[in-house]
């Protein structure tokens, strides 16, 4: 594995000396899940994107409800521990 470029070398030290995270090993182990799930997140918006493509070319789709889908999002984010 390559070395990190004194940027990101700083960042992550800053990140330990915060006290976020107990060493840099920790922060890359963290960095690499939040990928993982970052990915994931990715494929499946991608498969919705697509699924809903399909049903508009079918007629089948509805108006989006923009009320609706703020609200999911900040829901979601609410759980996530994120402030708005």
């Amino acid at each position: 594995m390559s070395r990190l470029s004194p940027g990101l070398e700083q960042y992550v030290q800053q990140k330990v000396a915060s006290g976020q995270f107990a060493s840099p090993e920790e922060f890359a182990l963290e960095a690499m899940r939040l990928y993982r799930d970052l990915e994931g997140r990715h494929e499946s918006l991608g498969g919705d994107v697509q699924a809903a493509l399909d049903e508009s070319e079918e007629g089948k789709s509805e108006p989006l409800d923009m009320d609706s889908i703020k609200k999911e999002l900040t829901d979601e984010l609410d759980e996530q521990g994120r402030g708005r």
